[in-house]
């Protein structure tokens, strides 16, 4: 990075820093953590696999829990681009077949990994020997702990190696309580959606299950114009089965099984662009070489047909000796279903040359095992299989024409993607030098393969070729990652770095095409029927291996600068392994790494001004990114002089991508909150392949937006309580225009900005039940706007367009059920920190002792109400204390229940050292019970990291 980049990024922290916390800067090193007293909710996040709160780590994580995925409409990954800075998801027509198919770019990297339960799910980029793009759709997105966006380089804490950041999605385990809900929701275009889970403990504390299901049916919003049958619709149904098994105290082990089946019609696309002039070959016709176009000419069919072909012939001939310029067409009649497509608008299309049909079903077994042998070493191991199956047809002209499609359902013989994934994570984690240092060390190892037979049937202007592959990939690493913490030399400040290296390997059989020449099969028996002889065997085979290696690292120093004010620099470096196709040209063949180092500068800060409340996050980062592997449709000449398509993949030069993200949460009074987020990405390509035709040789990135913006205000109605909680949202994104293509002579290469609004009411504990009600409406101004294409203009001469949804709105009703509480005392109505004595009263029966986040140690604020509470214990004529400690992590049962028995532990050690025997006090540890708690003044608090002492057993207790 030069010295001017380094000093713009200084500068700009400078400033966030010095806006966001107009106060002096003070060390309040005994003060509780962060959150207590401005109102703000506390996020606890796992983003470097140990419990943390969201504003304590060095590190761009947007985190979002249920509750927050169900009011934004969020239900497959496309639905993040519209709520988090830098995420950026392309969509095609072929994309949207499956809605878990889309591309996820973070800061204008590809590459992003997809966590579910610690595994990681595939390649949710795109493959290019598949075509196949493996991500998140809808069935995931339900019965959540927690999702989490993680931006730059990752893997020396997960077991994937990622150059972008990654997506964790966490389901929620089974607790032990007999506890569930049920939703249902209805709305127009006929939709129908289903949710619900039970939790039941078998044996208390040792055996707990958890069961979890979604589903929803709903009318497509495009039509086709002449069977009116319906795209864009929805079919599909999720479920979850999790086992936790507690044999012993530190012993832990979790199972999951999951899975997602969809059957739909497939999205729509809309042509926009055709050129009827495209010519793709010529015929030699004695007179002169006659050019095959698109759609301009004789029917090429007429000059193959005995009965026309010397009538056509002649008229060819004719038109030659004219001075005209003869022509064949493959499609005569494009034109006229352009001008149909147009004069319909886009919630039509004007045909299919081939069913469309989107079918996936995803199912697989994760277990997790937790071991901790004591307070300073836990031994972690996760294996995982997850089966793909995925079959899926389109009509990328969407037109009754085969100019480009993708499958074929009367002739697959097979899946179109059928593979298996096993995954194997061992982890090492611990704390040490007087738990100063925490750590992870731990091996991963990831192996794909087929499961069976995989199938693709592929037409390009007539001409049908079929094929099918066995591909195999293996990635192992090693990786080690360790916190400092330096508070001995300077308080609040930590150091942390990682190392992984990682070794991949590629082996890749095609059978049917080798992307020169098309092999034809007999549709009945699959046989070939001519192949090409280059590099292939009698069966039309071609098949090549790979291997790369790489290291990579994350370093980052942060100070705390008080329990509110978080300054970090971080930089991270990691490597996207190469691929090997054989179904290409030679010199596409073989594909080189990608390497990306980052550097980001960072600030997160909660304050207070005039009686508001306020959290500003903002970063800037600058990255390096070398040997970009593009791709693009482009047009190859075969052997015999044939034109048509092919997808070519190929490494760019280096590029640098700099930009700015920023997220906030502004409580200017009670009941109201505003949450805007924002993101700057400057980007461009040092060096552009000059084999792609682009335009110029520094065109910026693909599918990136410059500047993309939200805002998300919502508004609780003052009612009373006993009516519930009424709030009201608005959620405005708006999203800056992209290049989807540079290639010279495409008439559609830049996307244009849109924006939309969605509009919620969400009423939860209707008049105090446990039922919550709520309307939401998604693009409530119903605006209609481009969210992907497919510029293959110069290629194959067509460009087609994909819309967004039209309005959609609807009700949801939801009812809680929970078995009856055991008997406890209620904790008192909390006050935040600092906290005064209470009053010495013999009334006082319950005290409630507050601890830092993760700590057992008593703070000042603690052990002058343990001391109150012991002073209280004689005039009150109590015989016995009870001491429950509680905790509010996110880490195994184990580490809960050991850290809140430490909790009640250090209580019941003041009381002692305040004159009450210990014969007197009984220690409960509760573990984590009822995260956050409602206060009086509606605001969720964390109730939950307290020690109870009450009093019991004396006659005026």
């Amino acid at each position: 990075m030069s010295k001017r980049s380094m000093m713009a990024l200084c500068a700009t922290t400078a400033a966030i820093v010095g806006l966001a916390n107009p106060r002096p800067v003070q060390a309040q090193a005994d003060q509780p953590a962060a959150s207590a007293g401005n109102g703000m909710e506390e996020i606890v996040v796992t983003a470097r696999r140990k419990e943390e709160r969201i504003q304590t780590i060095p590190l761009a994580v947007t985190a979002f829990t249920q509750n927050d995925l169900d009011k934004k409409r969020i239900l497959q990954v496309s639905d993040l681009a519209r709520n988090v800075p830098s995420v950026a998801i392309s969509q095609s027509e072929s994309d949207q077949n499956a809605p878990y198919s889309s591309q996820i770019r973070l800061r204008g990297l590809p590459g992003s990994v997809v966590y579910f339960a610690d595994v990681p799910l595939g390649n949710v980029d795109y493959n290019a020997a598949t075509g196949i793009t493996h991500g998140t759709g809808t069935g995931f997105y339900f019965d959540l702990d927690n999702l989490e966006v993680l931006k730059g380089p990752q893997g020396t804490l997960f077991g994937k190696n990622s150059i972008g950041g990654l997506i964790s999605i966490e389901p929620k385990k089974p607790t032990n309580e007999f506890e569930g809900y049920i939703e249902g929701k209805f709305g127009n275009y006929n939709d129908k959606e289903f949710d619900g889970a039970i939790n039941v403990p078998i044996v208390e504390d040792k055996l707990l299950v958890r069961i979890a299901g979604q589903g929803q049916i709903r009318d497509g919003y495009t039509k086709d114009y002449f069977s009116g049958k319906e795209y864009d619709n929805r079919n599909d149904q999720s479920w979850r089965i999790s086992v936790t098994a507690r044999p012993t105290d530190d012993l832990e082990n979790t199972l999951i099984y999951d899975g997602y089946w969809q059957d739909t019609n497939g999205s729509s696309g809309i042509l926009t662009y055709l050129n009827s002039n495209k010519v793709f070959a010529t015929a030699p016709l004695g007179f002169a070489n006659v050019p095959i176009t698109l759609g301009t000419g004789l029917p090429l069919s007429a000059l193959t047909n005995p009965a026309t072909q010397v009538a056509t012939y002649l008229s060819l001939l004719k038109t030659f000796e004219a001075g005209g310029q003869p022509s064949l067409a493959f499609f005569p009649t494009a034109e006229s279903y352009l001008k149909l497509q147009q004069s319909i608008g886009v919630r039509e299309e004007a045909g299919r040359s081939v069913p469309g049909i989107g079918k996936d079903y995803f199912y697989g077994f994760t277990n997790s095992t937790t071991w901790d042998i004591n307070d300073n070493l836990t031994i972690k191991n996760i294996a995982a299989a997850r089966i793909f199956k995925e079959l899926a047809s389109n009509d990328d002209a969407s037109i009754s024409l085969p100019i480009l499609n993708i499958g074929d359902p009367t002739n697959n013989r097979g899946w179109g993607d059928n593979s298996v994934q096993y995954t194997e994570e061992f982890q090492l984690q611990g704390k040490s030098i007087n738990d100063k240092l925490s750590w992870v060390v731990g091996a991963f190892l990831e192996f794909d393969h087929p499961l069976g037979q995989t199938d693709l049937t592929s037409t390009a202007v007539g001409n049908t070729s079929y094929y099918h592959f066995d591909n195999v990939d293996r990635s192992q690493a090693v990786f080690a990652h360790g916190i400092y913490d330096l508070s001995d030399y300077v308080s609040g400040l930590r150091f942390t770095a990682g190392y992984r290296y990682t070794w991949d390997y590629v082996s890749v059989q095609e059978h049917g095409f080798n992307g020169v020449d098309h092999v034809t099969r007999d549709p009945t028996t699959g046989a070939p029927s001519n192949c090409a002889p280059i590099g292939y065997d009698n069966n039309c085979a071609a098949g090549s291996d790979a291997h790369f290696s790489s290291f990579g690292w994350n370093l980052a120093l942060d100070e705390q600068l008080d329990p509110s004010t978080l300054l970090y620099v971080r930089s991270g470096n990691a490597y996207r392994p190469g691929y090997t196709n054989p179904q290409v040209p030679l010199q596409f063949q073989s594909l080189k790494p990608e390497h990306v180092t980052d550097v980001e500068i960072g600030a997160k800060v909660d304050w207070d001004l005039m009686g508001a409340h306020f959290r500003t996050n903002g970063d800037i980062f600058h990255t390096d990114y070398k040997a970009i592997q593009v791709q693009q449709l482009v047009e190859v000449t075969d052997s015999q002089g044939n034109s048509h398509a092919a997808s070519l993949e190929t490494n760019a030069a280096s590029a640098q991508l700099e930009g700015a993200e920023f997220e906030g949460t502004f409580i200017p009074v009670q009941g109201v909150e505003i949450s805007p987020h924002a993101s700057y990405l400057y980007s461009h390509y040092d060096q552009y392949p000059a084999v792609f035709g682009a335009q110029g040789t520094k065109p910026p990135f693909f599918y990136e937006p410059k500047f993309q913006f939200g805002v998300v205000g919502t508004y609780h109605l003052p009612v009373d309580e006993s009516v519930g909680d009424i709030a009201i949202s608005a959620d405005y994104s708006w999203y800056g225009q992209q290049y989807v293509t540079a290639t010279i002579g495409e008439p559609y290469n830049i996307q244009p900005s849109y924006d939309q609004l969605d509009l919620n009411v969400n009423w939860t504990n209707v008049f105090t039940y446990p039922v919550d009600a709520g309307f939401f409406m998604t693009n409530a101004l119903n605006t209609t706007h481009v969210q992907g294409a497919l510029p293959i203009y110069t290629a194959l001469g067509i460009t087609s367009l994909v819309y967004n949804e039209p309005r959609m709105f609807g009700f949801s009703l939801k009812y809680r059920f929970k078995a009856a509480e055991s008997e406890e005392a209620a904790p008192a109505a909390y006050t935040p920190p600092p906290v005064t004595p209470v009053a010495p009263a013999s009334v006082a029966r319950s005290y409630m002792v507050f601890f830092d986040f993760n700590k057992s140690d008593l703070t000042p604020d603690a052990v002058s109400i343990v001391d109150q509470a012991a002073k209280n214990a004689g005039p009150a004529k109590t015989t016995e204390l009870t001491v429950t400690g509680h905790t509010d992590t996110v880490g195994s049962d184990a580490y809960n229940l050991r850290l809140s028995r430490r909790r009640a532990e250090s209580v019941a050690a003041r009381l002692e050292k305040d004159g009450i025997p210990s014969s007197e006090i009984a220690i409960v540890a509760k573990g984590k019970h009822d995260l956050l708690v409602p206060t009086k003044d509606g605001v969720r608090e964390p109730q939950n990291r307290r020690v109870t002492i009450v009093y019991d057993g004396g006659p005026n207790s």
